[in-house]
């Protein structure tokens, strides 16, 4: 501006002194060359003006361009964060997440390749800028002997201004792009997460069933345990009572029989009581002493059953025993209370019942087969 304003002054001068020398026409002349010089003068002014405002614009957009770019660094770093935790959450399953690490490590690669990108257009951007500078320095100095070129100079930088713009556009929509592929990326580890998580569940139910198996185990193992020493208690126990009663076993007194789980001694009842009696006789204490004697090598219950013919009773003991089914239950008692009073059994094995009539072994049409039905039953069973 100052130039031009000298520029000016010089002209005018010129003219001065010019006007001195010449004649009126001539002078009239130079003045109106010296008004349309003014005027074109004041048009340059104008245009440098103009680009003076553009050249500010494009230092604004400059601007504008980093500020993006740091905001795109920064949600990088964000996002890189994020990648950290989420990394070291799921560092146990890496062997579930291969692709999640495979995908983000692609993503990476695509920001870094997209962060060059823009750092090479904000560049060029620069570039750009300073060749304005140029440009407008340039002008300033030759603004006379180029304002014909500075049309096709401002269209040029006009041309730029534009493709500037649509790179602007381009980035903001990989800017779009970008995003839409971090939100995927998110759903993805959030869906890898969730998979990871219903994973651990059917673990612990996995574990869990493990673990009631193996309880199961152990207390079928327990079982079979304690059922093998049943056997061997029993067995033990048979050999015992076989050899201990062999004579009124041989005899047909006492009968000695091993069912599926059970050991079942049975005392016909003249051994043990006298006729119509729920006393045990002399005989039957020191049979079952000899036998307590067996049941305290065991642990097992001992159930006793007491059994009758279907012989009414008598008249002279009803009084004391009305029906069969009484007489039954007496001695069944009372064979228990003589057991539970020896030392070394343990009274809560024992358990007593009557059967009356009602469970014979023989059809009581004689008297040989009411004699079998008139017994008392001792039976060994587990506990459980």
């Amino acid at each position: 501006m100052a130039s031009n304003h000298r520029l000016f002054l010089y002209l005018c001068l010129t003219c001065l002194l010019v006007s001195a020398c010449v004649s009126k026409d001539k002078y009239e002349e130079i003045e109106a060359t010296l008004v349309d010089t003014r005027a074109k003068l004041e048009k340059t002014s104008k245009k440098l003006e103009e680009l003076e405002r553009e050249r500010v614009e494009l230092q604004e957009k400059l601007r504008k361009f980093r500020q993006e770019k740091g905001e795109i660094q920064s949600r990088l770093q964000e996002l890189e964060k994020k990648e950290q935790v989420l990394s070291e959450t799921i560092a146990q399953k890496q062997a579930l997440i291969v692709r999640v690490d495979e995908a983000r490590r692609r993503l990476e690669n695509k920001l870094q390749s997209q962060i060059e990108t823009r750092e090479q257009k904000i560049k060029e951007l620069e570039e750009a800028v300073a060749k304005l500078n140029e440009t407008k320095q340039m002008l300033e100095i030759n603004l006379l002997a180029q304002l014909e070129n500075q049309a096709r100079t401002i269209k040029q930088q006009q041309k730029t201004i534009s493709e500037l713009g649509n790179q602007k556009k381009y980035v903001e929509i990989d800017l779009i792009d970008l995003k839409e592929q971090i939100a995927i990326q998110e759903r993805t580890i959030n869906e890898q997460i969730q998979i990871i998580t219903e994973l651990d569940s059917t673990r612990l139910k996995i574990e869990d069933s493990l673990q009631d198996r193996s309880s199961e185990i152990e207390l079928r193992e327990k079982r079979i345990k304690e059922l093998q020493d049943d056997i061997v208690q029993r067995d033990r126990a048979k050999r015992q009572i076989e050899n201990d009663l062999k004579e009124q076993i041989k005899a047909q007194e006492v009968k000695l029989e091993k069912l599926a789980d059970k050991l079942k001694v049975t005392f016909i009842d003249r051994i043990l009581f006298n006729s119509g009696s729920a006393e045990i006789n002399a005989e039957g204490r020191q049979l079952l002493s000899t036998l307590a004697e067996s049941l305290k090598h065991t642990s097992q219950n001992i159930h006793v059953e007491g059994h009758t013919d279907n012989i009414p009773i008598g008249p002279e003991l009803r009084d004391k025993y009305p029906t069969n089914w009484d007489l039954s239950v007496a001695r069944s008692a009372a064979v228990v209370r003589y057991l539970t009073k020896k030392p070394g059994i343990a009274p809560q094995r024992f358990s007593a019942c009557g059967y009356s009539f009602y469970k014979p072994v023989a059809s009581n049409e004689t008297e040989e087969d009411r004699q079998q039905n008139r017994r008392i039953e001792i039976i060994l069973a587990s506990q459980r």
